[in-house]
C-alpha cells in the first residue's frame, strides 16, 4: 500500500510539472504570417481573436507574434469570456513590450485566471490613446480562420461612433497554455501510478 502511495504520489508531481497548449495557431517554431491586422491608439483601435480551450487548467502562458511599435512601445494583451460569439467579461490584462517584433511570451501570476475546457475566449491587443502605440499582430500561417473583432472602440474621424465589430477572417498568430486543474491531475496521476504498477506486475 506504501509503495502504491508513493507511487501515485510521484506520479502526481510529475504530472502538475507539465502545463498544456490548449489553443495554438502558430505554424512549427511559433511561425507566422509577415503580415498582421494593426492596432493602435488612434480612436483606440484594437484586434481580438476568438478561440476555444481543449482542456481545463489555470493559465499559464500566452504568447503572440507581435510587431515593433512606436511611441512608448508597451502594448496591451487582455483575455476576455466570449458573451454570444462576442467578447464578454474581462479575465485579465498583461502589458507587452513591443520594442522588437517577434514572439512575445507573457508568464500570467494570477492563478485565479481559470480556463474551462470547450469553452470559447477571445485574446485582444490594444494600446491606450496617447501612448503613441502603433503596432500590428501577425496573422498565423496555418490557414486558420475564425472569429475576429477588430476596429477603433471609438470610432473613426468619419464616423465618431465604434467601428470594433466581429467577423470572419484569418486568426492571429498565438497560442495558449494552462496547469491542468487539480482534479484532472489527481485522475492523470493516478492513471500513470496505475499503469507503473501494471508494469511492474507484468515483468
Amino acid at each position: 500500500m506504501n509503495k502504491l502511495f508513493t507511487l501515485l504520489s510521484l506520479s502526481f508531481v510529475a504530472v502538475s510539472s507539465q502545463a498544456t497548449i490548449v489553443f495554438s495557431s502558430f505554424g512549427t517554431g511559433d511561425s507566422a504570417k509577415n503580415n498582421s491586422w494593426g492596432f493602435g491608439d488612434l480612436h483606440d483601435a484594437r484586434i481580438a481573436s476568438q478561440f476555444t480551450s481543449s482542456a481545463a487548467g489555470s493559465l499559464d502562458v500566452i504568447k503572440l507574434s507581435l510587431r515593433t511599435s512606436t511611441g512608448t512601445k508597451i502594448g496591451k494583451i487582455s483575455l476576455y469570456e466570449d458573451s454570444g460569439n462576442d467578447i464578454g467579461a474581462l479575465l485579465g490584462s498583461f502589458e507587452v513590450d513591443l520594442t522588437t517584433t517577434g514572439v512575445k511570451t507573457i508568464k500570467n501570476s494570477n492563478p485565479s485566471i481559470m480556463l474551462l475546457a470547450g469553452s470559447k475566449y477571445w485574446l485582444e491587443a490594444s494600446s491606450a490613446i496617447g501612448s503613441g502605440v502603433y503596432s500590428g499582430w501577425n496573422i498565423n500561417d496555418q490557414n486558420m480562420n475564425g472569429l475576429i473583432k477588430f476596429g477603433a472602440v471609438n470610432g473613426t474621424s468619419q464616423n465618431p461612433t465604434s467601428t470594433y465589430k466581429v467577423g470572419n477572417g484569418a486568426l492571429t498568430a498565438f497560442s495558449v497554455q494552462v496547469v491542468p486543474e487539480p482534479s484532472t491531475l489527481i485522475v492523470m496521476g493516478s492513471l500513470m501510478g496505475l499503469g507503473v504498477i501494471r508494469r511492474r506486475k507484468a515483468n
